[in-house]
């Protein structure tokens, strides 16, 4: 697929979450798809496959959502196989606090749709806001 066609999929992507809608995320990514936050902070590591995304990984970031998270894609540039997306979130937790992080997303394409995604953020701000990840899985599940 060409590059123009990646970055219209994600355009999409934040078009769509930015009214608070995941489906076309979800329609986007292959079942197999890599979601790798990158650093040396509690929440990083790969996190294999659909299912295995969804319940380690964002059932324990969306259970602390107050309100509808949304994002809105700031630039987007993209170059054979990979989109590279600046993002902006925008969410209130449980708890009160913020949790407006800001990314950088590089998305690998296979076959039209996502097959890896490696996150970049404020991971001070996901500790001080969300907590370690062991605490998030635990609250999740519990």
């Amino acid at each position: 697929m060409p590059a123009a066609e990646n970055k219209e999929t994600v355009r999409q992507i934040y078009e769509a979450m930015e009214r608070g809608d995941r489906s076309v995320f979800a329609e986007a990514v292959h079942s197999d798809y890599v979601w790798r936050l990158a650093g040396r902070y509690s929440w990083a590591g790969s996190f294999e496959g659909q299912d295995n995304v969804r319940r380690k990984l964002l059932r324990p970031l969306f259970n602390q959502f107050e309100t509808e998270y949304r994002a809105n894609a700031v630039n987007l540039i993209a170059e054979g196989e990979f989109v590279v997306a600046e993002v902006r979130g925008d969410v209130m937790t449980k708890s009160g606090a913020r949790y407006d992080n800001e990314y950088c997303f590089i998305f690998r394409f296979r076959d039209g749709k996502i097959a890896e995604i490696t996150e970049y953020c404020d991971s001070d701000l996901i500790e001080r806001v969300l907590g370690s990840y062991g605490e998030a899985v635990e609250a999740a599940n519990g």
